[in-house]
């Protein structure tokens, strides 16, 4: 009986495993996009939220405060708690700003930031805990919370001796307990930026063989405090460090050589997950890849017309993709696309949005209980 119980697990729809292993909790997610008046031009963040896994999503309300502003990044925490990183489409604007929610979506508020910040664009953003989370502005602001966002506080980047590490253009952040890391396009091979102390002490960290010019980490994922994954600007090769990043090392193989790897999210620590834009024409990719002695073993998809922007893994066999159609194809077809694979990436089904979010393009998305 013991292994009847433990097949139906196995092979069911993802809330369906969730409830075999024991907890009645649905498996929850939230993705977030923005919607573009297509007369004024101006843009407004949409989240959406399912609670059965994706089988069907709703539309969130969120303020007033959220016209003018794009979705950029989401992290789930529990049922219950969520926060999104919200800002100008404009990069050379200020406005942005943290959504948080503590009662499942049901209501949304935009939290104060702290001053002093160079800009309030927020770039990420990485939930620990009901009362703990990071964030990043685009242009390098770290601030943290301890309270649920009632107070957001500026982080100091220096370095134990006291130096500062200026950050110019953040893509992407995660944070694992104490270890904190962030990705700064400009910086090269020396764009990983991290803390392992909660944020006291920051220190920059080496990318061997970067070769190509003009390019930079975009994505980072950690799995825990000592392995981390990331990837740069326009290359399709990953980094590893498998120390705490004390040495990285670089991928012999890669996946593409003109598109951006737009997220990656490890669900082990040899196994990574990889959303990529593609080239504008064919659509982007998923892949699952499991890296050894820097070799692939991959599973790749692409999703014409969709370009790929987001994923979330909640093991290596789960996972959720979104991205939004290519410029070119006939609007007939919904603005963004979600996902979803239950064997490793081999096949993905597209789920169905409601009729309210069809316009919306889609960035970003987080499972709870998963890493991203």
């Amino acid at each position: 009986m013991k292994k009847i119980i433990f097949l139906l697990c196995l092979f069911s729809l993802p809330w369906l495993l969730l409830s075999c292993s024991g907890s009645s909790e649905p498996i929850t997610g939230w993705t977030i996009g923005t919607a573009t008046d297509g007369s004024s031009g101006i843009a407004t963040v949409k989240i959406l939220k399912t609670n059965n896994g994706g089988a069907s999503w709703e539309m969130q309300t969120l303020p007033a405060g959220c016209t003018g502003l794009q979705g950029n990044d989401i992290s789930a925490v529990n049922h219950q708690v969520a926060w999104a990183a919200v800002a100008d489409p404009n990069e050379t604007g200020t406005a942005g700003g943290i959504l948080y929610t503590a009662d499942g979506g049901a209501i949304w508020t935009l939290q104060t930031l702290p001053a002093g910040m160079l800009t309030q664009q927020i770039k990420g953003v990485k939930g620990l805990s009901s009362a703990e989370a990071w964030a990043v502005s685009i242009r390098g602001d770290v601030i943290h919370t301890t309270d649920g966002g009632v107070t957001w506080n500026m982080v100091p980047i220096k370095t134990s001796s006291g130096a500062t590490i200026n950050m110019t253009q953040v893509n992407r952040m995660d944070a694992v307990g104490q270890d904190i890391w962030i990705v700064d396009v400009p910086g090269g091979e020396w764009g990983v930026i991290h803390s392992t102390d909660g944020g006291l002490t920051w220190r920059q960290e080496f990318l061997p063989d970067k070769r190509a010019e003009n390019t930079g980490p975009l994505v980072i994922s950690a799995f825990n405090n000592l392995t981390a994954w990331t990837a740069m600007n326009m290359t399709g090769h990953l980094w590893w460090t498998f120390n705490g990043g004390s040495t990285w090392h670089k991928s012999n193989d890669s996946l593409t050589a003109t598109a951006d790897l737009d997220d990656i999210c490890a669900s082990g620590t040899r196994v990574v997950w990889i959303a990529c834009n593609g080239d504008g024409r064919s659509g982007g990719f998923t892949a699952r890849t499991i890296v050894t002695d820097g070799n692939f073993q991959s599973i790749v998809t692409y999703h014409p017309p969709y370009m790929m922007e987001g994923i979330s893994p909640f093991s290596d066999e789960i996972a959720w993709a979104v991205g939004f159609r290519m410029a070119s194809v006939p609007s007939d077809l919904p603005a963004g696309a979600i996902f979803y694979t239950e064997d490793g990436g081999v096949s993905w089904q597209q789920q169905t949005l409601p009729v309210d979010a069809r316009d919306v393009e889609l960035w970003k998305v987080s499972f709870v209980g998963a890493r991203r």
